[in-house]
């Protein structure tokens, strides 16, 4: 890349130095011939350049996709850092109602199952309220 431009710069110091100050009309044509020349040059180097990025681009994706491990990738990718999961509130909704399942089966053999059934939901209930609360989404 820099290269190139080098080489450009080098072409056109050695063009012009050429170029006499006589203001003969010959050479006015040939500066003229030559900075259009020039000017298709930076416009063909400006293309080479970006295709240049977007092949390194490409390769990047390809040998990514082809070398990485999936962990890596799922590690990596972007999505991962940005939209984070607590699972905080799932797993305490989950002991609430696996608590309340194992309550309801004692409740079977109590001596007043209608009341401790009442007691064992009303348990799971502040149970539930107290997840949400302690365990608030991530993304308000």
């Amino acid at each position: 890349m820099s290269a190139k431009r080098l080489l450009l710069v080098m072409g056109a110091v050695v063009v012009l130095s050429n170029c006499s100050d006589g203001g003969g009309g010959d050479n006015g044509r040939k500066v003229a011939a030559l900075e259009k020349k020039v000017g298709e040059l930076e416009a063909k180097v400006t293309t080479l350049t970006a295709r240049d990025s977007d092949l390194a681009l490409k390769a990047r994706i390809i040998s990514n996709q082809i070398f990485a491990s999936p962990l890596d990738r799922f590690f990596g990718s972007d999505e991962f850092w940005e939209n984070p999961y607590d699972s905080g509130q799932a797993d305490c909704a989950k002991r609430c109602t696996a608590t309340l399942q194992s309550e309801l089966k004692i409740c079977d053999t109590a001596g007043n199952p209608s009341q401790c059934r009442t007691d064992a939901v009303s348990r799971a209930s502040t149970c539930q309220t107290r997840c949400s609360t302690n365990n608030p989404p991530p993304i308000p």
